[in-house]
């Protein structure tokens, strides 16, 4: 019986031993192909076939196709499970980051969601502040807060510190927007990129000679 090479087509010799020996596989002979096919696909009793040699089997490009299919569900998986962790453990980093901010907002635009203010502490800074005697019980403390940022973002807290004239804080307060700002409603609203706020305080005189103060945003 002969049989061809199902890929270079080489015409090959085969008893029904050997094919019951292979189970019908055979290396193809020729030494530039050596292709392990199935032999029972082109046999004949004669060297010449009148069957077409077919490029391919059905199954087979079935095979590949279907064989393609568990790779790229768990490619695609894999990418959603690291997509879905970056957003769990940067979900509050990634809004205030001056780089990603401006693809979440066009995102949000489209997916009609809300970002978190904007809060950024290094882009905030106190211009000037003073702190002058008032009355005999009262001093002011003024100061002038400046967004040096492309975002607008909330106002800050303002950690004022009374220092005596050994440089060593004997009173310290944490002011809250709502209650430096003239407006205590105010404190809702964001400070606008390149604005920049005036603050005054009217705070009560100490027992405590006055040799200094410190003012620092803090969150």
């Amino acid at each position: 019986m002969f049989t061809r090479c199902t890929k270079c087509h080489t015409l090959q010799e085969i008893t029904a031993l050997q094919l019951r020996n292979s189970q019908g596989m055979l290396r193809c002979k020729k030494k530039k192909c050596s292709t392990l096919f199935n032999a029972l696909e082109l046999l004949s009793e004669s060297k010449k076939q009148d069957t077409a040699i077919p490029q391919s089997l059905p199954w087979n490009q079935s095979t590949q196709r279907n064989g393609n299919i568990p790779w790229r569900t768990a490619s695609i998986l894999a990418l959603c499970t690291l997509i879905a962790q970056a957003l769990y453990f940067e979900a509050s980093a990634l809004p205030q980051n001056p780089s990603f901010r401006p693809w979440l907002e066009i995102a949000c635009q489209r997916l009609t969601c809300r970002l978190p203010a904007y809060n950024n502490l290094q882009e905030l800074t106190i211009v000037r502040s003073k702190l002058t005697p008032q009355s005999e019980q009262s001093l002011v403390f003024n100061t002038v807060i400046s967004n040096q940022g492309t975002f607008a973002q909330t106002y800050p807290k303002i950690k004022l510190s009374l220092l005596d004239y050994a440089g060593q804080a004997f009173s310290q307060r944490v002011f809250e927007a709502r209650e430096y700002l003239s407006d205590p409603t105010a404190a809702a609203v964001l400070i606008r990129p390149d604005a920049a706020t005036e603050i005054n305080l009217t705070l009560a005189t100490t027992q405590t000679k006055i040799g200094g103060y410190t003012a620092e945003l803090i969150n």
